[in-house]
């Protein structure tokens, strides 16, 4: 009982580090969207005056791509794909803090267990040989919604499953004959783990960095 009780304390402190971490990317990839988009709408306004301050948004982003065709494009392109990149970076990120310190903290306890009495059931009922990318295709399917539907905590499941959709058939060396396909995917899922288990936000802060900079060549040149 005081097993289960720490390991819901633990998987709860994994969620907090999770939310707290996609709260951290949405906020700072928000706040920095709104500002650049207000300060880019201020500036591309001041460039043609206030003629066309009431002809809606298509006249007003042809005139400002008019005025300034590459700064006002590359503004309007990055406040179009802000949604995106943010939601992508910020679970990608979230994920990645998450799966470091379940690495870090428990590797051998939780996820190597987890990942055994998964494959086991799995393999119980599946007998069948895999020999070849096809079939590991099909079998990859099967793999997830049985990382899925297992009774594990659903946060470990989340992050197994997680980690087995990055896997590639690509990276099993399939040919050698006397590989056991079951020994060869709990390998390369381990080391998947350990590769994802790298928060970085450095793209993502490229990302604000693009659209900082699209301010300044709005504002100081006439492109």
């Amino acid at each position: 009982m005081n097993k289960i009780t720490n390991q819901i304390k633990y998987f709860s402190k994994l969620s907090a580090v999770f939310i707290g971490s996609l709260l951290k990317i949405y906020g700072i990839g928000i706040l920095s969207t709104v500002i650049v988009l207000v300060l880019g709408l201020y500036i591309l306004s001041s460039s043609f005056g206030s003629s066309l301050g009431h002809s809606g948004a298509y006249m007003f982003i042809v005139a400002a791509i008019t005025v300034k065709p590459v700064s006002a494009s590359i503004f309007f392109l990055l406040m179009i794909a802000a949604p995106f990149v943010i939601g992508i970076f910020a679970t990608k990120y979230a994920m990645a803090n998450i799966i470091s310190k379940l690495v870090r903290d428990h590797s051998e306890t939780l996820l190597i267990p987890a990942i055994d009495k998964i494959l086991v059931k799995f393999k119980s009922g599946q007998p069948a040989v895999v020999r070849n990318s096809a079939d590991y295709a099909l079998v990859k399917i099967k793999l997830l919604n049985e990382f899925k539907n297992s009774s594990e905590n659903k946060i470990l499941k989340r992050i197994l499953s997680y980690a087995l959709k990055k896997l590639s058939f690509d990276e099993l060396d399939l040919k050698n004959g006397n590989a056991n396909f079951y020994d060869l995917i709990k390998t390369k899922l381990i080391e998947k783990l350990h590769e994802l288990a790298e928060p970085s936000a450095m793209i993502f802060y490229i990302y604000i960095g693009l659209q900082w900079l699209s301010l300044g060549l709005m504002y100081f040149l006439e492109i």
